[in-house]
């Protein structure tokens, strides 16, 4: 294989406008001496991380060098997860997302989605099928040392009854393993109970204090509360009621969630999915009226052949399936919230049935599945020669099935990884990519061309990853292409996230950044000193919102190109829906194999519910997953529109900018 070649030495790392903070925030780690790496110190590891996942004798010559090439220049990208913890010594946890699945034993799939978040990842789930009887209740006391730092902030869920030294308490360790095995016993003894009537009591002293550094994952801990917080609203749940059913379990995740983003490492990405027949289908679509609840999850309807038949029978509002399409397009107008995720088509050509999806929608998975991604920046190849592009690609594909060989610490996801092997090289950089070669977004999903070149891309990947599974002597993977969001990753080199279009030539960007990890305060101190305006984040705790007037780099680099932004730039709230969802119908059909996550942004007042109706009954059926998001639909949202004139008013400093499309539904993702 002949592997790319720079055109001389590329010395500058071309960072996009907030790309070094977002580098340095996210992904940059601690060294030895306790300085942070470079960019290129970051790529090294990973790169030499991922090939020594198999023996040298299965990397090719010049493989290592045209990675550290491309990866330098942001040319390709892995995921997130590959940037933090490839290459570092006994914690290669680099798969992105996961699907919690569903066992006699309803514990397991609680300690499942509580050990992939602390390890930053995100989880979906279905509860379509959960029915669980419980027990007779719960008797939880939480113990703390009165000299622990942290006794007063955790004095309001400790017991009335026991103290540290009681004999009944058994001390929690401070380890992810000791954390989960806590909740595992609390949630066993309500489902299953205990002979001698014993009640649980849990000391928390051995637990660091807030504050105190987290050395692998990252961050500082919260302390004990978050902790203490999830045991008692777990006991709360469990006690509350006699069964457990979809809605009892989604509180249950939602309290895990709660607990892994208090200390501000993660951001507890989830995907909750239910059936559109299920008997608790209303109450689940308006889960998310109260955004002050169930924030950390997105939401999808699962839908299937049988909807569409429903749908397809002309008895508008006289079918359950016509009353579950008007309350999720009612939702969808209001708030986004939920999604559609189409079972029926994403079961296609699956080897083994799949059940949910990963937070962003971009890959199905069977229960305990996972999912690892790379990225390919294709704004980056605009200029370049094809063939360049499809060895990228090739380059993505083999990095990606090393990585199927990466740390999996759960037996029942090292069982799916060893079966499945799935990857998914995905893009980021679309919009550029098709406006530098002079073709309009809203025309990309008709363009021939550009359709060539995403099928000659999928076939160069699906190649590339066969061959290289065949020499590892391992089965193929079951799919192998994808589109992600790339929020974070897109950031860094400043090019459009996934397949999205520009949200809006001007807007405002607001980041998010921890008030307890020092690096992050200090990097908050900073936008207070240049005049940002900084405020308490409403949603998560522990967490401030920056919010920046950005302008997208793309209306300056048309121009310096000699094509015109105003003809060729379109943005997110200037296409139709028809378009935004054409683009997406467009790369399922000639490039995923997996699935396309894509998030259509529109302004309510410029769209009528009809329209939304009339467009989503005609597409749905030929897409895997479809969310619909209306623009400032709540308070500090991600992104808010504005004019160039308003922009031009901002006093403070202004930068130019892309939006991050990971974070556009309000559920943040991991890195």
């Amino acid at each position: 294989m002949n592997f790319i070649q720079l055109e001389g030495p590329e010395d500058k790392t071309p960072w996009g406008p907030s790309g070094r903070d977002v580098y340095d925030r996210t992904y940059s780690r601690i060294k030895d001496n306790g300085e942070r790496e470079t960019w290129k110190e970051t790529v090294a590891r990973v790169v030499d991380g991922n090939l020594r996942l198999v023996d040298g004798r299965f990397i090719q010559d010049g493989e290592r060098n045209a990675l550290i090439e491309l990866m330098e220049q942001f040319a390709i990208i892995p995921a997130g997860r590959h940037l933090w913890l490839s290459g570092v010594p006994g914690k290669q946890f680099i798969n992105n997302c996961w699907v919690s699945g569903w066992t006699d034993r309803l514990s397991d799939h609680f300690a499942f989605t509580f050990d992939q978040l602390m390890q930053g990842g995100g989880v979906g789930a279905n509860y379509s099928k959960v029915d669980y009887g419980t027990g007779d209740g719960v008797q939880l006391h939480l113990v703390c040392d009165p000299s622990h730092p942290d006794y007063d902030a955790v004095k309001p869920y400790l017991s009335t009854e026991y103290v540290s030294d009681s004999y009944h308490a058994v001390a929690v360790g401070d380890s992810r393993e000791a954390w989960v095995g806590t909740l595992v016993e609390l949630i066993d003894r309500d489902q299953f109970g205990d002979t001698n009537d014993n009640p649980l009591v849990y000391d928390l002293s051995k637990i660091r204090a807030s504050g105190t550094k987290i050395k692998t994952f990252g961050g500082t801990s919260a302390g004990p509360v978050p902790l203490a917080k999830l045991l008692s609203n777990v006991a709360e749940i469990l006690n509350s009621t006699y069964e457990i059913g979809p809605m009892e379990a989604m509180e249950l995740d939602h309290a895990i969630a709660e607990c892994v983003v208090s200390g501000n490492v993660r951001r507890s990405a989830r995907m909750s999915i239910l059936h559109w027949k299920s008997p608790d289908i209303f109450k689940f679509i308006n889960l998310k009226s109260d955004w002050s609840k169930h924030w950390s999850t997105n939401i999808s309807v699962e839908v299937d052949d049988e909807f569409f038949e429903e749908l397809a029978a002309d008895e508008e509002e006289a079918t359950l399936a016509y009353e579950v399409f008007n309350a999720v397009t009612e939702g969808m107008m209001k708030n986004g919230e939920p999604g559609f995720w189409n079972s029926s088509l994403s079961n296609l050509d699956e080897p083994n049935p799949v059940e949910a999806t990963n937070p962003c929608g971009e890959i199905t998975l069977p229960a305990w599945g996972v999912c690892n991604l790379g990225h390919v920046n294709l704004d980056w190849f605009a200029d370049k020669p094809n063939r360049l592009l499809a060895g990228a690609h090739q380059l993505m594909a083999r990095f990606l099935v090393r990585a199927t060989f990466a740390d999996i610490p759960r037996e029942e996801a090292r069982a799916v990884q060893d079966r499945d092997r799935r990857i998914g090289v995905g893009h980021f950089g679309y919009h550029g990519f098709v406006a530098k070669r002079e073709v309009k977004y809203s025309e990309s999903h008709e363009h021939e061309g550009i359709k060539n070149i995403l099928s000659m891309l999928y076939q160069t990947v699906r190649d590339a990853a066969r061959a290289d599974s065949y020499e590892l002597r391992i089965p193929e993977p079951v799919n192998f292409t994808t589109v992600a969001p790339t929020g974070t990753i897109a950031k860094m080199p400043g090019r459009s996230e996934g397949i999205h279009p520009i949200f809006s030539p001007y807007f405002l960007r607001r980041i998010r950044f921890s008030t307890v990890d020092p690096d992050q305060i200090a990097k908050l101190e900073e936008y207070k000193d240049q005049g940002f305006h900084v405020e308490d984040d409403l949603y998560s705790q522990n967490t401030a919102v920056v919010t920046i007037p950005s302008k997208e780099p793309l209306v300056d680099e048309l121009r310096e190109l000699g094509l015109s932004p105003d003809v060729l730039l379109e943005s997110s709230l200037e296409l139709s829906l028809a378009d935004q969802l054409g683009v997406q119908q467009m790369y399922q059909q000639h490039y995923a194999d997996n699935a396309v996550s894509y998030t259509v942004n529109f302004h309510p007042e410029d769209q009528t519910l009809e329209e939304l109706r009339e467009v989503l009954l005609d597409l749905l059926p030929d897409l895997k997953g479809t969310t619909v998001f209306p623009v400032l639909s709540r308070p500090q949202s991600p992104y808010e529109a504005i004019t160039k004139e308003q922009f031009q008013e901002y006093l403070v400093t202004s930068v130019s900018d892309g939006t991050d499309e990971e974070c556009s539904t309000g559920a943040c993702p991991v890195k």
